[in-house]
């Protein structure tokens, strides 16, 4: 799955235009120097902002973000403002001056997100006008327009409007016009997830993921501020609100997710900005070890194993925040030692998962990852390199009378694609790459009369001469690499399984396949597959190579 893209201070919004046609463009809030005269705003770039549109960010938008920022205990910001035309602008001759209500809610999140440190994605597009000083949004002209630009921009998987039901709209909207507005959001929800809504507390919560709040939370220091009540009675009391809201549960589920789901470099840049959070406090978080200690445990071992990276946390914070620690942490620093580096982390049944995921779940998860990491996609991924390496490898028509001058060109080759593929050999002017460069020609053509017929075929130029003889030594390093990678993942992971895991495993494969299976081999207890390691490591190597082999004949069509 391709990540989106993660932007501050940066929103993307349509602009239409006096031929009625919309283009997506983006608002950029950077924050900046106070200019002369206590001035805090600065519009800069080709694209103009109407003197009604920077005198409501300075009225309205401005005040907004300073209550919220102020509220968080944080210092005020200078921004400067620009936008940019995208895509077709020029081509349609759209003007290039910001006009009208509809940039509101595009700036208000770009200055936010500047404000905060709070990434957004950038694959929505948001069109709405800010009504009030409380953060009231209601719905603008032009959204049918602005639909199609967003349909017709690959990039755009959303499109947030204000609130057509809210009965500011009705103020800016004719009746007909609205209807032509429901219509079009109504047409577009095959191809954009579309959302309606009527005031900033609603909006921040479609823009910032959680995991984005955290993080700035903690860079930015408003990660422990409890002080919010719960009820709200404006919507820029509902931002400050969920800004707030138990980041330290949040913090804990999303490190969850990201080791269980063995993303661990996720993992690590959480952990990094939660230690150094505490340490700028001068304070130890109570129960830091303990807690992420039995979070490790709660991963299942093979899944451990594969894809957690020791050590989790730097030594150097490790060493920093337990500086702060007092005597009641005194049993707590070592569990975090242990956490940190995967020491004494029994194997042991899950706990401690996330309530919305099931022990099944994380069980099966193991099977997923092992799948993931030796399916023809991963190794394509993880290998395509080599081929990276054979296509720049440059050949002027070597002319060769001998063997010898034959096997130089394969250490040379070899030479090349040992550095391009970052395992160059440690002591230079050995043997070791010529040595390399006839076993593989050896093994290469030991089915096709052996290397004194590669060397006649490089030589006399038939078949594709010596090109067609580094492609054949190219693939047989690749499959070497490709079967020695797969060998250690299966060996990390099937000894580490636990029986209920190697279970769940097997069946995983069933679930898949079992209904095109005889029926004394779906009958079997699953156990009888699971117990020993040669038998689980042929049925998953036997289903990824079929699946591999059936998404060919399906891609080949």
């Amino acid at each position: 799955m391709v990540e989106v893209s993660q932007v501050i201070g940066r929103a993307k919004t349509a602009l239409v235009g006096d031929s009625q046609k919309a283009v997506i463009s983006a608002i950029m809030a950077r924050g900046a120097e106070q200019q002369a005269e206590g001035k805090r705003l600065r519009f800069c770039g080709t694209v103009k902002f109407s003197g009604s549109i920077r005198k409501r960010i300075k009225d309205t938008i401005l005040p907004i973000i300073d209550r919220i920022v102020d509220t968080l205990d944080l210092d005020g910001k200078n921004f400067e403002i620009s936008a940019v035309n995208l895509g077709a602008a020029s081509a349609l001759d759209v003007g290039v001056t910001v006009t009208g209500l509809s940039a509101d809610v595009p700036i208000f999140i770009a200055m936010l997100s500047e404000a905060l440190q709070i990434s957004v994605s950038n694959d929505f597009v948001a069109t709405g006008h800010i009504a009030s000083l409380e953060g009231d949004i209601s719905a603008v002209k032009g959204i049918p327009a602005k639909v199609e630009a967003a349909k017709n921009d690959g990039t755009i998987k959303h499109f947030i409007y204000g609130d057509l039901e809210n009965d500011e709209s009705l103020k800016v909207l004719s009746p007909n016009e609205r209807n032509r507005s429901i219509d079009a959001i109504m047409a577009a929800r095959d191809s954009l997830h579309t959302r309606a809504v009527s005031g900033i507390g609603q909006l921040i919560r479609l823009v910032f993921t959680e995991e984005n709040i955290v993080l700035a939370s903690l860079r930015e220091g408003f990660f422990c501020l409890s002080m919010i009540p719960a009820q709200f009675n404006n919507p820029g009391q509902d931002v400050v609100s969920f800004l707030t809201e138990n980041n330290q549960k949040r913090f804990w589920d999303i490190l969850d997710y990201h080791f269980l789901s063995g993303h661990c470099e996720k993992g690590r840049e959480l952990l990094r900005s939660f230690a150094q959070f505490y340490i700028r406090r001068k304070e130890y978080p109570k129960g830091f070890g303990a807690r992420l200690f039995h979070l490790i445990r709660s991963v299942p071992p093979a899944l451990r194993k594969l894809k957690i990276d020791f050590p989790i946390l730097d030594q150097g914070l490790f060493n920093d925040i337990i500086t702060f620690a007092g005597n009641d942490d005194n049993d707590d620093i070592p569990l975090l030692l242990d956490a940190a580096r995967g020491r004494n982390i029994a194997n042991t049944s899950p706990i401690n998962i996330q309530p919305e995921i099931q022990v099944s779940d994380s069980e099966s998860m193991v099977f997923d990852t092992i799948v993931s990491m030796i399916n023809e996609q991963a190794l394509a991924e993880k290998f395509g390199i080599i081929d990276s390496a054979r296509a720049c490898f440059v050949l002027e028509q070597p002319k060769f009378e001998t063997f010898q001058e034959f096997i130089d060109i394969l250490e040379t080759y070899i030479i090349h694609l040992q550095r391009y593929i970052g395992s160059s050999f440690e002591i230079p002017n050995t043997d070791a790459p010529r040595n390399k460069a006839v076993e593989l020609l050896k093994k290469t053509f030991n089915n096709k009369g052996g290397d004194k017929a590669a060397f006649v075929q490089a030589r006399d130029g038939t078949q594709g001469g010596i090109r067609f003889i580094l492609d054949m030594i190219t693939e047989q390093c690749k499959a070497e690499k490709q079967d020695a990678y797969i060998d250690r993942v299966l060996k990390d992971a099937i000894p580490d399984m636990t029986l209920d895991e190697r279970v769940k495993c097997i069946q995983a494969i069933m679930n898949k396949i079992g209904p095109f299976l005889p029926e004394e081999i779906r009958n079997q207890p699953m156990k009888r597959f699971a117990r020993n390691d040669d038998t689980l490591r042929t049925i998953i190597l036997t289903y990824v190579k079929c699946r591999d082999k059936f998404n060919q004949s399906l891609s080949s069509m």
